[in-house]
């Protein structure tokens, strides 16, 4: 299947209205210039005896021209199809960040939201660490891989950004169904020794109440699982938003208004029941003890696949343009012997 063409500038391509005035334009003085030449006698008679370029040699020069002009149009609007692919290879580990978009993520208790610094601390954390390839699973009730790791940190950023409450169909927060999903997603290499770190950004509720068959998940499949805790202990009401956008507090199934607090000692079970380490997020100073801890998982080999931006190609229809424009000169001296 054909690249996709896109352009840079694609207003600049209202331009190309302009031609097909000046296609009129050289119409009407041809068609003048034929009836000045033929009060003067036949037109191919007259070819014979002149220098000048007969009618349809002409008409033929001012094609070239005007599709000259138009493809000229056609670069400044900066034509982009393709990109550039190449193949990074590092030294690292990966990085799998477990991203919690739960309902309850959305509480202001930290400012702006737990969602929000959640997300700070995965790209600090990430920073830290440029030569691991990272990726991201988010979940709620359920979960999905979102991007598998890559060297291509732009990208988890980008991704990582994205991702809202409203990409889990299931609002609640079910770590069983989570650590599944990093059961099947954690790797080892050959030697049996987990080169996976998996990085658990939560408030740590679990609604679902299946907290030990998810650290039995886990640990049997060997998946270290380091976490960060977002939020307070004190809590704050979780909000929902009505139709007309305006915050309102969420009610439980009794009617009662609901308060999130983080649940600390289910991110410390977690962390310590597989061998990962814990942190309540507070600031990029307060990840670096569990920076420190991922330094030390096993460093292998690694590589991906980054693609680069859709490559420029005004410099195609520029030369095309280039060579109609020098052509135009020529055609129009050019006598019409056919004629």
């Amino acid at each position: 299947m054909p690249a996709p063409v896109t352009f840079e500038t694609p207003l600049v391509l209202l331009g190309l209205v302009v031609v097909i005035p000046l296609a009129l334009v050289f119409s009407y003085g041809a068609r003048a210039r034929e009836e000045a030449l033929g009060r003067f006698g036949p037109l191919a008679a007259g070819g014979l005896a002149t220098a000048f370029a007969q009618p349809r040699r002409r008409r033929f020069a001012e094609g070239l021209a005007l599709a000259g002009v138009a493809l000229c149009i056609v670069a400044l609007a900066r034509p982009q199809f393709g990109s550039s692919a190449r193949t990074l290879r590092r030294t690292g580990g990966d990085i799998l960040f477990a991203l919690d978009l739960s309902r309850s993520m959305g509480t202001a208790d930290v400012t702006p939201s737990r969602l929000d610094a959640a997300k700070r601390a995965a790209w600090t954390i990430a920073r830290a660490f440029p030569d691991d390839r990272v990726g991201l699973v988010v979940f709620g009730g359920t979960g999905f891989l979102q991007l598998p790791p890559t060297l291509d940190h732009s990208t988890f950023r980008t991704f990582l950004d994205a991702a809202q409450g409203g990409d889990i169909p299931d609002p609640s927060t079910n770590f069983e169904a989570l650590a599944g999903l990093l059961a099947r997603s954690a790797a080892q290499d050959e030697s049996g020794a987990p080169y996976t770190s998996v990085v658990l950004l939560s408030d740590g509720e679990d609604v679902e109440g299946k907290l030990e068959q998810a650290i039995g998940l886990l640990s049997n499949a060997h998946v270290r699982v380091s976490a960060i805790g977002v939020g307070t202990p004190v809590g704050a009401l979780v909000m929902d938003r009505d139709s007309h956008g305006a915050l309102t507090p969420h009610l439980d199934w009794t009617g009662h208004e609901v308060t999130s607090r983080l649940a600390e000692h289910n991110l410390q079970d977690i962390a310590r029941r597989t061998g990962g380490s814990y942190v309540r997020w507070g600031g990029d100073a307060t990840a670096e003890p569990l920076i420190f801890h991922l330094a030390q998982t096993g460093r292998r080999a690694v590589s991906s696949e980054v693609h680069g931006q859709m490559a420029d190609q005004f410099q195609w229809p520029l030369a095309v343009a280039g060579v109609l424009l020098l052509v135009y000169p020529v055609a129009l001296r050019s006598r019409d012997v056919t004629s």
